[in-house]
């Protein structure tokens, strides 16, 4: 038997692009991940397309440039565009540190939302000093929170409190979508 969470999003009305967004740590990727599990969509890790020479250089705690970024974001802008053209809805965990770029990657679908994760930096810096498998340093963190630029009127956004359990904020992002998909 099928609960109400999993049905409410088995089919979305039309391919839609859930982007989950905050500074490393707060969980996107966890969050992304069971949204696009639950969903069916696809989940995609911005992290996965940056190249090898930025995960070294952001490793090692040197944030990336401007000139760095931009092919990154053309990676992303142009992987959601293939999944937009074959009619798949996607999730994908991504900083969301620049307007500009959100601007870029929100474009690619017609049907879009965003999410943001917050949390105290003191929580963020606990998590990430956790994480041993990744190659974002905790001492990038504050590089990050300086860089988050504010959140216009740009797509529809949801802010959740990570202090949640990953349950609830699933359920929050679920029921976000659900009142998306019916517009």
């Amino acid at each position: 038997m099928m609960s109400s969470l999993e049905s409410s999003t088995e089919h979305w009305q039309q391919p839609i692009l859930v982007v989950v967004m905050g500074v490393s740590g707060t969980g996107k990727s966890t969050l992304a991940s069971e949204i696009a599990s639950l969903s069916g969509a696809i989940f995609l890790d911005a992290d996965s397309l940056h190249t090898e020479d930025a995960r070294l250089q952001m490793s090692q705690g040197i944030p990336l440039t401007e000139a760095q970024r931009s092919p990154w974001i053309k990676r992303i802008y142009g992987q959601l565009c293939q999944y937009q053209s074959q009619n798949k809805s996607c999730v994908l965990a991504y900083s969301g540190l620049k307007q500009q770029h959100r601007k870029v990657i929100f474009s690619a679908y017609i049907k879009r939302a965003g999410i943001v994760l917050n949390a105290e930096q003191s929580l963020i810096a606990e998590r990430l000093a956790k994480r041993a498998e990744h190659f974002m340093p905790p001492q990038l963190l504050s590089s990050q929170i300086a860089e988050m630029e504010p959140f216009d009127d740009e797509v529809s956004l949801l802010n959740l409190d990570v202090t949640n359990s990953v349950q609830a904020l699933l359920l929050q992002a679920v029921h976000f979508i659900e009142l998306l998909d019916t517009e």
